[in-house]
């Protein structure tokens, strides 16, 4: 049963899914892992006849901690403010969140992702959290045992679990509550050293993390609640926090999704203030879209996940279309145990619904090399009808795919996988051997060969003439790029045409 089914086994009745984020920086691939893991668990519970609704916080109220790599330091002026109330970096966006946010909703209309998004700071404006504000503040004491108790750390006698903005300087991260009496209460501010009186109601503060959490899932009736490792940890937020919703606030803790994190090849975790990671936004314009969900679906969430947006991204999008072919039948599974959860992930992976039938597919690879030698899509239409592919169906996900190849190649790709093609054969020696690995090569392929069939004719004829494929393949591109190496030279002659192949390896014979 595919993890997500498990989940939806294990409650009953009407689900609440809830997760969030803290917008302080890019919001990257590893940050999706969270909002992918809820939407595909609110999906396999309506797919179990359950009622659902999904919500998703943008933390917006929190302060901003530090200025992330690539904003100019200047912003540091503003380290202790809600991330809300500050301006926009790019001077485009409304505040500070908007401009981190706005690229984010983008993207999850982009995966498929249908969700109830809330401001933090817009809930506690409205009042929601007032009520349970007072109650913190009346359970103070006992708030401040179960932290204590759980996390290891002794809260101090005079703490209260409340955050006031400052009216001075602003900042929320260095102001101290020395009594209250409800509504109000008497601060102090460490920054500015200023003291004064504040109505915690509406927006007037926060709650810090380990109440706030557990008063959200009371504000919005939360059932199910995907989190990261680092919430999970022993005394970390989740174990406080599950104390707080039931002895202080009577209500049932949610269900935990936890998951790991996504890690970037030989760079480790992804972190928005370092600059280690890859953006959403650009994750699903340079692979159609599906490709991030199915790398959410198919790995269990307490399992890492390596990112690479080099070769492995290919590798990625040959997975899910292996994926695509056996869902269709066009393909038999490697193992007939897997076909049942191949098929789940498969349906998990897409936008909306499966597809009525299969769709028009075209290796990334192949497209890699076409859109670098054609001159628009017609021509590379023209030459995949000319390559023997069936473009009789549904082609939108083929451009799609198109779009994503380009997009990648101009961000992204490294020079390896860029393709500078010679206008004309270039002279250099050849031996007796060599010509005659390339006459039998000539004689061998044919146009309407598609790019499987044209890597068969070249090992073919390397294997009755050279017998040495690195040398028959360093030759091949040399003639063809001038390079001792490149992509796979079935996808690129057959985008290159067969024509234009034969007329340059004519050059080279006898």
């Amino acid at each position: 049963m595919h993890w997500a089914d498990v989940v939806a086994s294990k409650v009953e009745g009407k689900q609440v899914v809830s997760t969030g984020i803290s917008p302080s920086g890019e919001i990257h691939v590893g940050n999706m892992r969270e909002v992918l893991t809820g939407e595909i668990v609110s999906r396999a519970l309506r797919d179990s006849g359950k009622e659902v609704e999904f919500y998703y916080e943008a933390d917006d109220i929190d302060p901003l901690r530090k200025v992330p790599v690539g904003i100019d330091p200047s912003f540091s002026k503003y380290i202790g403010q809600p991330l809300y109330k500050i301006p926009a970096p790019d001077g485009k966006h409304s505040s500070w969140s908007s401009q981190f946010i706005d690229p984010f909703l983008e993207t999850l209309k982009l995966v498929g992702v249908k969700l109830n998004f809330l401001y933090t700071h817009e809930l506690y404006e409205k009042g929601l959290f007032n009520d349970l504000i007072r109650k913190s503040f009346e359970k103070r004491v006992e708030i401040g045992r179960i932290i204590s108790e759980v996390s290891g750390h002794q809260v101090k006698e005079d703490y209260y679990p409340f955050d006031v903005i400052c009216d001075s300087c602003g900042r929320l991260d260095t102001t101290e509550v020395k009594s209250y009496q409800w509504p109000e209460v008497e601060y102090e501010c460490r920054s500015c050293k200023h003291s004064g009186r504040k109505d915690v109601r509406n927006g007037g503060g926060k709650l810090p993390w380990r109440v706030e959490w557990p008063a959200k899932w009371v504000v919005l009736n939360v059932t199910i609640e995907p989190f990261g490792k680092d919430h999970a940890a022993a005394g970390g937020s989740y174990d406080t926090g599950k104390r707080i919703v039931s002895e202080i606030f009577g209500v049932k803790p949610p269900f935990p999704v936890i998951y790991e994190w996504i890690l970037l090849r030989k760079l480790g975790a992804m972190h928005s203030s370092k600059g280690i990671l890859i953006r959403s936004i650009d994750m699903v314009k340079m692979a159609p879209p599906e490709i991030l969900r199915f790398l959410i679906a198919k790995n269990s969430p307490e399992r890492h996940i390596e990112m690479d947006s080099g070769r492995g991204l290919i590798t990625l999008v040959n997975e899910y279309d292996q994926y695509e072919r056996i869902y269709f039948g066009k393909e038999e599974a490697p193992d007939a145990e897997r076909l049942p959860d191949i098929r789940r992930v498969y349906e998990l992976s897409q936008l909306e619904s499966v597809p009525i039938s299969f769709p028009v597919q075209v290796p990334f690879n192949h497209l890699l090399n076409l859109v670098q030698v054609k001159k628009n899509n017609e021509e590379i239409f023209e030459s995949l009808r000319n390559s023997s592919f069936d473009l009789s169906g549904d082609t939108s996900q083929l451009l799609r795919r198109i779009d994503a190849v380009k997009y990648w190649l101009n961000n992204f790709a490294d020079d390896e996988f860029k393709i500078h093609l010679l206008d004309k054969p270039p002279e250099f020696p050849i031996d007796e051997s060599e010509s005659k690995f390339i006459s039998v090569l000539f004689d061998k392929i044919k146009g309407g060969m598609s790019p499987d069939e044209v890597n068969r004719a070249i090992h073919e004829s390397c294997s009755i003439t050279l017998n040495d494929k690195q040398r028959c393949f360093s030759l091949l591109y040399k003639i063809f790029l001038n390079a001792n190496t490149g992509p796979r030279l079935g996808y690129l002659f057959t985008s290159m045409g067969i024509e234009k192949v034969k007329a340059f390896l004519d050059a080279y014979i006898n």
